[in-house]
């Protein structure tokens, strides 16, 4: 899974800077949107010299290689921390090969938060109707209490939702 800024969410940053922060070494640019954050921990379990959460700002993108960074963002379910390279930066690409599509869906519960959806799957609405997904993996709301149902918003951490 990638959490390269697209296109798309490029020009949705430039129109909402108030609720996206952004962090840069030159190499790239990490985008961290507060309210997609699920608080799945990857980012600080996986890199703390880079993601600290008792530091202010919290994201210092100089404490590891642009490399590491990349990987430890692409480890974000939620897609709240996404990167972007600067055009300068090159990094040796290992020769594609061609992707298969999973068979199946995975489901990961996280404990007293939601469900991860990702593989092949398909999300419908009550009417049968297809909810588009712009992301690989998707966090459906488990506490009941999102208002982006079915996906999860971070609710389930002000009800105290346990499970």
């Amino acid at each position: 899974m990638s959490n390269k800024v697209t296109k798309v969410e490029l020009s949705e940053f430039k129109k909402d800077k108030d609720n996206i922060k952004e962090f840069s070494n030159g190499e790239i640019t990490v985008y961290w949107k507060a309210d997609l954050c699920i608080h799945s921990a990857n980012c600080l379990m996986g890199m703390p010299r880079v993601f600290n959460n008792r530091r202010k700002p919290w994201i210092n993108v100089t404490g590891a290689d642009s490399k590491e960074i990349m990987k430890t963002v692409d480890s974000c379910p939620s897609r709240a921390l996404t990167y972007l390279k600067s055009t300068s930066f090159t990094i040796r690409k290992k020769r594609k090969t061609k992707k298969q599509t999973p068979k199946f869906a995975k489901v990961q519960i996280l404990k007293d938060g939601p469900a991860l959806v990702t593989g092949n799957f398909i999300i419908r609405d009550r009417n049968k109707k297809k909810i588009r997904i712009n992301s690989p993996v998707a966090a459906i709301c488990r506490c009941g209490g999102s208002k982006k149902k079915p996906f999860c918003d971070g609710s389930h951490l002000a009800l105290g939702f346990k499970d």
